[in-house]
This record gives C-alpha cells, sequence and structure tokens, in this order.
C-alpha cells in the first residue's frame, strides 16, 4: 500500500486515519505498520488517468481501451480501479462506436456511478466484485434504466448477472484482471445480442501479471494463464550456464519477460544486408552481420514473431514498453 508489506484484510471494520489526507473513516484493509489510505486517495490518481483515456481515445475495441488504461505502472495488482476500468473501457468504445447514444458525459456519469458502489476489498466482504456494478452502469445508463422502469433494468440486471455468474467461476482467490476481461467478454455478447451493437472480442488473452499476484495466481485454474506470465519459460530458467542466468537476472532488474530467441525471428530490412556488405570483407558472402546502430531491426515484426504484444501509441500517456536484445556468440 505505501511501504511495500502484505496487507492485513480484516473480518471486522476497524476506525483509521488515512496517512494521505487525513480523512478518519471505518476500514478492512491496512498493513501490519498501521498504515491506511482511504479510497478516495488510494484511487485518485489512477482514475484520473483512466478517465482521461477513456474521454480521449478514438478506439472502438474495449480491450485495447483497457490494455491502455492498464499499462500505467502506478497501477495496482488488485484494486477497485479495474472496475473504472471495465466501465471506462467499455464506455468509451461505446461512444466511439455509436456517438448518437453515449457521449462523454455519459461516461462521467458511469464513473460517478462506480464511485458509490465499487470499495476495495468488497468483493470478500460482500461477495460483490466492483466490476460487476461497473458493468450494470454502463447497460443502465445505455438503456435509460432507473428504478420503475420495465425491461430498461431487466436488460440490465440480465447483464449484471451474467457477469457476476462469469467472475464467481474465476474466484479462488480473487483477481481483477481476469474479472475485467471475463467481465468485457460478458458485455461486448450481450451488446451484440440485446442492443444489436457490435464491439470487437478478444480471444486467447494471455496473462502477464501473474508474478504480481499478492495473494497467488490460480495458475492452470484461470483461463488467462500462461506459465512463462511475468518471466521466462520453464525451460528457459533451467537452462544451465550464464544464458540461464542472464534471463533470471533481466526479471530481476525489472523486465517483465525475459526469453531466448532464434536470430531467425529477428527481422532486419534488405538495405541493412546491403550497408554491411558495402566495404565489407565479407561482402561476397550470404551471412553478413547487421549493424543494430543503423536501426534496421524491425523491432515490431520481431517482438510480434516472438509472441510479445507491440503496438503503436495515439496517447501521449501511460506506459511505455521497452524491448531489448541481446545478442550472443
Amino acid at each position: 500500500m505505501m511501504c511495500g508489506s502484505p496487507l492485513d484484510y480484516l473480518d471486522q471494520a476497524e476506525e483509521m486515519v488515512c496517512t494521505f489526507c487525513g480523512k478518519q473513516e471505518q476500514g478492512h484493509i491496512k498493513c501490519p505498520r498501521g498504515h491506511f489510505v482511504c479510497d478516495a486517495c488510494h484511487n485518485k490518481d489512477a482514475v484520473k488517468i483512466i478517465a482521461d483515456i477513456a474521454l480521449t481515445t478514438e478506439l472502438t475495441d474495449p480491450f485495447a481501451i483497457a490494455d491502455l488504461m492498464m499499462d500505467n505502472p502506478d497501477l495496482p495488482m488488485l484494486g477497485c480501479q479495474h472496475a473504472h476500468i471495465a466501465g471506462g473501457a467499455l464506455m468509451a468504445a461505446l461512444k466511439n462506436r455509436r456517438p448518437d447514444k453515449i457521449t462523454g458525459q455519459s461516461i462521467k456519469e458511469v464513473f460517478s456511478r462506480i464511485d458509490k458502489q465499487a470499495h476495495g476489498g468488497y468483493c470478500g466482504l460482500t461477495g460483490v466484485c466492483g466490476i460487476t456494478p461497473a458493468i450494470g452502469a454502463c447497460f443502465a445508463v445505455l438503456t435509460g434504466s432507473r428504478c420503475g422502469k420495465d425491461r430498461e433494468q431487466k436488460l440490465v440486471m440480465e447483464a449484471v448477472t451474467q457477469v457476476s455468474r462469469v467472475i464467481t467461476d474465476l474466484t479462488g482467490p480473487s483477481c481483477c484482471k481476469a474479472y475485467l476481461w471475463a467481465a468485457l467478454s460478458v458485455a461486448v455478447a450481450d451488446l451484440k445480442e440485446n442492443f444489436a451493437i457490435e464491439l470487437p472480442d478478444r480471444e486467447g488473452i494471455l496473462c502477464s501479471y501473474s508474478r504480481k499476484h499478492p495473494h497467488g495466481c490460480r495458475e492452470d485454474k484461470c483461463p488467462y494463464f500462461k506459465p512463462d506470465s511475468g518471466g521466462s519459460s520453464g525451460d528457459e530458467t533451467n537452462l544451465s550456464g550464464k544464458v540461464g542466468g542472464l534471463l533470471k537476472r533481466a526479471v530481476e532488474l525489472g523486465a517483465e519477460q525475459a526469453k531466448i530467441i532464434d536470430t531467425k525471428t529477428v527481422i532486419v530490412t534488405e538495405w541493412v544486408r546491403w550497408k554491411c556488405q558495402y566495404g565489407s570483407q565479407g561482402a561476397k558472402q550470404k551471412a553478413v552481420r547487421p549493424q543494430m546502430e543503423a536501426c534496421g531491426i524491425d523491432v515490431f515484426e520481431t517482438a510480434r514473431l516472438n509472441g510479445f504484444q507491440i503496438d503503436t501509441k495515439k496517447e501521449t500517456f501511460g506506459k511505455w514498453n521497452y524491448f531489448a536484445l541481446v545478442l550472443l556468440e
């Protein structure tokens, strides 16, 4: 939370004082050193970034928008910021797909409703993950549902029921990332079936956050788990000698993933080969060294060919991914 200590999740609420703002309130989560952060302070910076992305992005893919929001390096692994991501990503996609129905003000209204029902730790305290009412708020704004409405309210509750079901099936322990992806898939399917609104769905999601889970990843019990999440694969980690040590060291120093790739998968444009041949003793040979300083390596194609996700960014905020290539002989 603040000092990096594991958090204590309390069965009974205690009166606590927020370390940041000094506000006194009942809380269920603190660290052993007594640090407590209220929901307002805990969510403030991340939610602002999420809202900025939701209001400015031109994307219509809710999963791609959610990726942008989760790229924030200060976003916790778990937390109700993910409820804002779920609502913000879905509403932003709807706004860009159907601006006649959803506006920037609609997105702000959804965030306002999420603030009232998404609270840290309440997935365990009440059985309701904040992502569930977040998706419900999206459908309520879309349909104009409110207390006393007929079909509109039923459509919202049916969507919420489906989201709650898939989240329940993914629990043990809880994981906000898995909940988010599953909820978006349910929402996309519901929009297509009941509203004739088609948004991109995403299959084959592979999580890269497994090692960051404070309660332990569900691993093979999770449909989004990949064995090398957050680091090198088992085969690579067990490699003997300096290469295996380099992979481990890269992860220790902060790399999200380190892996061995075949040099055949390093895509180099043809003009680099011409430059290498010019004035080289090996000009008549087919195999000549690519000059890294020539910037001739196609980073995008090389990264994608080796299983990394890489895209151009339209926004000037959020997390920037860096790729490095170490050549060994």
